[in-house]
């Protein structure tokens, strides 16, 4: 009977394997395009059931050899299910298509190898594809990435630790209207980046004979892993497409553009794969008061006098300035001593701001003297690591003296029993004192302490401090409280943060200059929908807006005022043509908007 399972289930097994089908597909779609042109490499996985449903197992990365010089970005995947029924027999099959955009430097023929990848438990093999890129005829329709898009200016070599400013630039021809920025993202596991900021510089850049308007965005960098290190940026936008119904027919087929007719479209821009090498601070050569300072400093030691007295402080200033990475310059240590005790320091950091990589930082020490006599302060020592020459560079002030003469407090003394054993003369620690100062002291006599009043709790006072010490408590409580939200309550630090923005982009909106007044209407509205909804909407175009508002139910009429208000803010910022603005009628409105929020 045993055997007889045994034999069923192994039977049932070689069915089901052999009615389930795996094939596997590659292609280029399309398979010729023009340099500069995106082609989409596609690995297309069929599954064929005749029994069940297949189960679609997500594929999130494949072992693609090398490309031949192909830039391969943006990989996504897509799935499909569907189901045949012929003569009554029916047949499953799930398709998954692993999506990846390929981009061609120069033209030329450029394969992607065949290869092995695993699938449920199987060895799968994807056979090889080819594309072929072909040179641009002069007259051709510009692409995409001739349009739109985005470059950085990140270095190819950094140590690690090494805080770098680079430049995040947006480049749209001037025959593009940008509609908003949806999203940015980055993949930049090896480094730290300081945020985006939320206003960009805009300027007027040609380029291959191409008008384009640029933003830009500055960023500091710093690594924190050795090695080939990955710096990519890609921004979500919408943008108007110029109108290409007039254009000459491209001669590889239906141009890109023919369906776009002026309608804003969504697009993802990437900067190009960037690897920088992050190398570790060498070890030979590194001195003893290394923290871990890079960049290029000086060093200034002063004191805030040449003399005191024991038992009296003094203070020891350090300022080290120049341009790096202050965040990690570290209060250096002090060397011990027996004429001196001294305590951690206080740091304070002045930052120019012009560059965030420049500035003073100033570490105050509080040094006591133990003793009298000319006394030298602790030698300072700072030290950093100089990335242009590669090596490391120690400072060194010059020792400070201070003259301390013995305190002039007067000496505590306390009555000791002295023992047999002590060889010390006895010393006598009492004075016979006068006929006249006996009678003094004898006229020490305690007062009459003050009586309190038996009606104290039926006091005006008593009821004032009562009340001022609930009101106090109260106050105290509620600071405690809205601290405590603040660090523990995202939502809630985040609408504190939008409200306080929003006052002062409110006061920037009085601007009788229109761009200005427009700029800080948009993110005054922006920031109020952050505070109603507690959603990071800082940076969300009207769409996004529109639904929260729907889903907060905002009244229609103010949708409309807001619609119209962001739409004459575009027309100003992005046209390029100057318009005539009623400052006025428009202040009105968005303080309407405002109100209803």
């Amino acid at each position: 009977m045993h055997l007889r399972n045994v034999l069923l289930i192994f039977t049932l097994m070689v069915t089901a394997i052999l009615q389930a089908e795996i094939r596997v597909h590659t292609r280029f779609e399309p398979p010729r395009v023009a340099v500069g042109s995106t082609s989409k490499y596609i690995v297309e996985i069929i599954e064929t059931d005749n029994s069940i449903k297949p189960v679609v197992e997500p594929v999130t990365t494949l072992p693609i050899p090398s490309t031949g010089g192909l830039n391969l970005r943006n990989g996504r995947t897509s799935s499909s299910q569907s189901t045949k029924i012929i003569n009554g027999a029916r047949s499953y099959n799930s398709t998954q298509q692993l999506i990846i955009d390929a981009v061609a430097p120069e033209s030329g023929s450029f394969s992607i190898p065949e290869f092995i990848f695993e699938y449920k438990g199987a060895r799968l093999q994807a056979p090889a594809a080819t594309l072929e890129v072909v040179a641009r005829s002069a007259d051709a329709t510009p692409t995409i990435d001739e349009l739109i898009f985005l470059t950085t200016d990140a270095p190819d070599q950094l140590y690690v630790g090494e805080t770098t400013p680079i430049t995040l630039k947006l480049y749209l021809s001037s025959t593009v209207q940008l509609r908003g920025l949806n999203a940015f993202e980055r993949t930049a596991d090896g480094f730290t980046i300081s945020d985006l900021p939320e206003e960009s510089d805009e300027t007027i850049e040609m380029l291959n004979g191409r008008r384009y308007r640029v933003y830009s965005w500055p960023l500091i960098i710093t690594p924190i892993s050795s090695g080939q290190q990955d710096l990519n940026f890609q921004f979500t936008l919408s943008a108007q497409m110029p109108d290409q119904r007039n254009a000459t027919p491209s001669p590889f087929g239906q141009s890109i553009f023919d369906n776009f007719f002026g309608r804003t479209e969504r697009f993802n821009v990437y900067t190009e794969p960037t690897q920088i090498d992050v190398r570790r601070l060498p070890a030979e050569g590194r001195p003893d008061s290394f923290s871990g300072a890079i960049g290029m400093f000086n060093m200034q030691v002063s004191a805030d006098s040449d003399s005191t007295r024991v038992g009296e402080p003094i203070m020891l200033s350090l300022k080290i300035s120049g341009q790096g990475n202050f965040d990690r310059i570290k209060s250096p240590d002090m060397p011990a001593t027996s004429d001196w005790r001294n305590y951690e320091p206080e740091a304070a950091f002045d930052q120019d701001s012009s560059n965030p990589r420049k500035g003073v930082k100033r570490f105050d020490y509080v040094f006591i003297p133990e003793k009298a006599g000319s006394l030298k302060l602790p030698e300072v020592k700072f030290s950093y690591f100089d990335p242009s020459i590669e090596k490391y560079v120690e400072l060194s002030a010059p020792i400070l003296s201070a003259e301390v003469a013995p305190s002039n407090r007067p000496v505590m003394t306390t009555a000791a029993t002295l023992t047999e054993e002590d060889s010390a003369p006895a010393i006598n620690l009492t004075k016979a004192l006068s006929s006249e100062e006996l009678l003094i002291t004898l006229d020490y006599r305690p007062r009459k302490g003050r009586q309190i009043e038996k009606s104290l709790l039926s006091s005006p006072w008593f009821n004032y401090l009562n009340c001022a010490a609930f009101i106090v408590l109260t106050v105290s409580g509620i600071v405690i409280y809205r601290r405590k939200q603040l660090h523990q309550n995202a939502d809630y630090a985040l609408a504190h943060q939008a409200k306080q923005a929003l006052k002062l982009t409110v006061k920037e909106a009085q601007s009788n200059d229109a761009a200005v007044f427009y700029r800080s209407a948009q993110q005054a509205i922006r920031l109020a929908a952050t505070v109603r909804t507690k959603r990071n909407l800082r940076s969300a175009d009207f769409a996004k807006l529109e639904a929260q508002f729907k889903q907060s139910q905002v009244a229609d009429g103010v949708i409309e005022q807001a619609r119209s208000l962001f739409k004459e803010a575009d027309n100003h910022r992005f046209s390029g043509r100057t318009h005539s603005a009623d400052l006025q009628r428009a202040r009105t409105q968005l303080n309407t908007i405002l109100k209803a929020l």
